[in-house]
């Protein structure tokens, strides 16, 4: 007799897992260049990957749903530690592009950081 499998969940109970998620949605403010505004900060915080080196990994993606309880734009950003997120929220190159590319740009931010 072979132990039957009982699902990820346990499989999951048995790794250590040290990967911080730090996920990000924005609403723009609507203006005509409000998509231009979106790739731009799509652009330029992926390419903070290889200049910030506590970053492992960033993705942004643009939304298309068109709903009311929809977000314009996305980040989904990993790190080893929490230290790590630490020196990446305060790099100057990342301060950089949120005062030039998200900031000025953004009606609405939402945050979720946790540890998977």
């Amino acid at each position: 007799d072979q132990p039957r499998s009982r699902g990820l969940g346990d499989v999951y109970k048995r790794q250590e897992f040290n990967v911080i998620k730090h996920i990000v949605m924005w609403r723009m403010t609507d203006s005509e260049d409000k998509e231009q505004r979106a790739k731009d900060i799509k652009e330029n915080l992926e390419a903070l990957k290889g200049k910030i080196d506590v970053l492992v990994n960033i993705e942004v993606g643009l939304n298309f749903n068109d709903t009311d309880a929809a977000s314009d734009v996305v980040l989904v950003s990993e790190f080893e530690t929490k230290e790590d997120l630490n020196t990446y929220q305060n790099h100057p190159e990342h301060k950089a592009v949120g005062a030039t590319y998200v900031r000025p740009y953004v009606a609405e931010r939402r945050v979720c950081d946790y540890e998977f």
